[in-house]
């Protein structure tokens, strides 16, 4: 072990050369030559995992951290940044007072076994989907306290999420649509509109119950798509495949201010907030299972490649940052139209009839 004193110094220093570098100082905490060797053996072991001479980071509180820095961040860069604050009071009451540099990969293992162990507060199973939401969160909080130098590493890296199956599929046929609609009355008139908009132009919940009035230009036959879930606008045709989409939307923005919501409450003269209970309680009546709002935008999306809209333009109008969500809408289509063409064939064969062979004269 290379540490020694200098003359009659009292202090303790260390040298040693790695791969041609000379590593050198002090070490003024050692009291005794075992003290001297084993802080060199810590400042060797850091000189080889890439530590060596970095600041002391991640002393600040995973807490703190995400009260005064991660959750103002994600106010200002975050559109869903609601969801972040209610999931980050899970992480705060788990890790507690743990200091970012003190928690480690194990301890997430641990922290997604038990949240997905815990029942919720509606005493039902936790789903392996809101756990995978709280470690997304407890990365990116690392990802950031990692930017702005208040940790070195992400214990999440090192750990997987759970695998899930959740490659839903479900869209409108003709038939459901029109008994979807025949029970959109009396308490349930306002998705009458709502719904058509919904399938003709393939928007977010969100994006359609925010739509404001400067938003649909009927100049140029489009409504534009912002605050969107990707952070870009786009556009769609109010024609794209339902002619009834751009009456409905005049009716609807008659009169109104540019910065005026379009779907509005008739009764609280304020934007509509959520339509899940309405929305569910027609599918009920109609007898429409497993259908949920966003599967309308699946419709829409079905629809166009029903039409023969290529790829890249089902990506522009539904906003898919990457294709290959829009090729899963693509390729169930492409499935279900090959089985209905099997099962149209294989019925022709059924039914056909299998005749005999004839005996035919032939003259020599």
């Amino acid at each position: 072990m290379s540490v020694f004193k200098r003359g009659r110094g009292t202090h303790w220093h260390y040298y040693f050369r790695v791969r041609g570098v000379r590593y050198r100082g002090s070490i003024p905490e050692a009291r005794t030559k075992k003290d001297a060797e084993q802080a060199e053996s810590k400042i060797k072991q850091d000189v080889f995992e890439g530590r060596y001479g970095k600041r002391d980071t991640g002393t600040m509180m995973l807490a703190s951290f995400i009260d005064d820095i991660y959750m103002p961040w994600a106010k200002s860069n975050k559109t869903s940044w609601l969801n972040d604050h209610y999931n980050s009071v899970t992480l705060k009451n788990y890790f507690g007072e743990k200091k970012l540099k003190e928690i480690q990969p194990l301890d997430v293992e641990r922290f997604k076994s038990k949240r997905l162990a815990t029942e919720t507060k509606h005493d039902t199973q936790r789903a392996p989907a809101s756990v995978n939401r709280e470690f997304e969160l407890l990365s990116r909080v690392y990802t950031l306290a990692i930017e702005v130098g208040k940790a070195d590493a992400n214990p999440c890296q090192r750990v997987k999420k759970f695998k899930l199956d959740n490659e839903r599929y479900r869209f409108l046929t003709p038939v459901e649509e029109a008994d979807l609609m025949s029970w959109l009355i009396g308490p349930r008139e306002h998705l009458h509109a709502m719904v058509i908009v919904a399938l003709g132009l393939g928007l977010r919940k969100q994006e359609q119950l925010k739509l404001r009035r400067d938003q649909v230009d009927f100049f140029r036959n489009v409504v534009v798509a912002s605050r969107t879930k990707g952070k870009r606008n786009r556009e769609i045709p109010m024609d794209v495949l339902d002619e009834r989409v751009k009456p409905i939307l005049w009716k609807l923005c008659e009169n109104k201010k540019a910065d005026e919501f379009v779907f509005v409450n008739p009764k609280t003269k304020k934007p509509y907030t959520d339509v899940k209970r309405a929305f569910g309680t027609a599918c009920d009546l109609a007898e429409l299972r497993n259908l949920e709002w966003h599967d309308l935008r699946a419709t829409f999306c079905t629809r166009l490649a029903i039409a023969g809209y290529d790829a890249f333009t089902i990506k522009a109008l539904m906003g898919h940052r990457d294709m290959k969500t829009t090729e899963r809408y693509i390729r169930a289509h492409r499935l279900t139209r090959q089985v209905a063409l099997i099962e149209k064939n294989v019925h022709k064969l059924a039914t056909n009839e299998i005749r005999p062979p004839v005996l035919a004269a032939v003259s020599c």
